[in-house]
């Protein structure tokens, strides 16, 4: 297990330093990033799930064929009024050999949704495989099974996080063999309007991303990424100002400026670079893939580098 922290972790160290300005087919919505070498993909919203890859480390991207061509039979029960192959907010990452996808399944507004798991060989390969239910949720719940996320701390421990209004975000352990829940599920944060978590470890903290505010409402969405740290995945995550995350706390990372691009948000955080979507001005609003480079403080705290 530890070996297999110290592959994913170095990948992580291996993202080059610099942001591009992606080009091509950058259609993207809730991204998330797999490098590697010089061959990055991105996997995201979009029927059937879409892949985008890239072989000059994200200056040029084309389309793949989606994941999906029917919908696993355990769709309908979990999810009945979700669209067909209408598939949200996954997260890419590799274990044990394979590559994974976590993935939502939901109806627009409602918290009657579901968190996947699909695997493959590559994540260019056309070999996948249905690895079923990871958690649900009903109307009755006071949280959102989608946005999932998968960190591995140091010590080898696999943690989803996940969440979108509702209660907030939450986190829970995963067994390592399964992927599946192990022990308790915990709120780490809470705002009105919050969701897409990202866990990351730099040195003796652990970082949560979040995106707050509305996305999906094309140049008037109002997404915004603030970020929290803690010294445990657990929480608590606390903003630069000392404000708990489940407090509505969070530091402001990322949001609109000019007027090209709005409403940036779900990011995914590989190293020092930030894959996110924000919306085109230029192009009829339409979300495109952004990918931005994170700098550090002298406290260790997260800022966007300008170029």
């Amino acid at each position: 297990m530890r070996a297999a922290f110290a592959a994913l972790l170095a990948l992580c160290l291996a993202a080059p330093v610099a942001a591009v300005e992606p080009q091509g087919d950058t259609g993207a919505h809730d991204p998330t990033l797999l490098i590697q070498g010089d061959r990055w993909f991105v996997f995201t919203t979009g029927k059937g799930l879409q892949r985008l890859e890239s072989t000059d480390q994200g200056k040029t991207w084309r389309r793949l064929a989606p994941i999906f061509k029917e919908a696993p039979a355990w769709w309908a029960e979990a999810v009945p009024e979700q669209k067909a192959l209408d598939i949200w907010a996954p997260k890419v990452f590799q274990h044990a050999g394979r590559t994974w996808v976590l993935y939502s399944i939901s109806t627009f507004g409602k918290n009657r949704s579901a968190i996947g798991l699909a695997s493959s060989a590559t994540p260019d390969g056309s070999d996948w495989r249905d690895d079923g239910l990871v958690v649900q949720s009903v109307a009755t719940d006071n949280f959102n099974a989608i946005d999932p996320d998968l960190f591995v701390d140091r010590d080898g421990k696999l943690w989803m996080s996940f969440g979108s209004f509702w209660g907030g975000l939450r986190v829970t352990q995963l067994d390592a063999k399964t992927l599946k829940p192990t022990g308790p599920t915990r709120f780490i944060a809470r705002s009105p309007a919050i969701e897409a978590p990202t866990i990351v470890r730099r040195g003796d903290w652990v970082y949560l991303f979040a995106s707050y505010d509305l996305c999906c409402k094309g140049a008037e969405s109002t997404y915004n990424v603030r970020v929290g740290r803690s010294r445990s995945v657990t929480g608590p995550y606390l903003d630069r100002d000392g404000k708990d995350l489940m407090d509505a706390g969070g530091t402001q990372l990322l949001a609109a400026t000019g007027t090209r691009w709005k409403g940036p948000g779900h990011q995914d955080v590989v190293g020092d670079l930030m894959v996110h979507h924000a919306y085109d001005t230029e192009r009829g609003g339409r979300p495109h893939l952004r990918i931005a480079q994170l700098s550090w403080s002298a406290d260790g705290w997260p800022q966007i580098k300008e170029e």
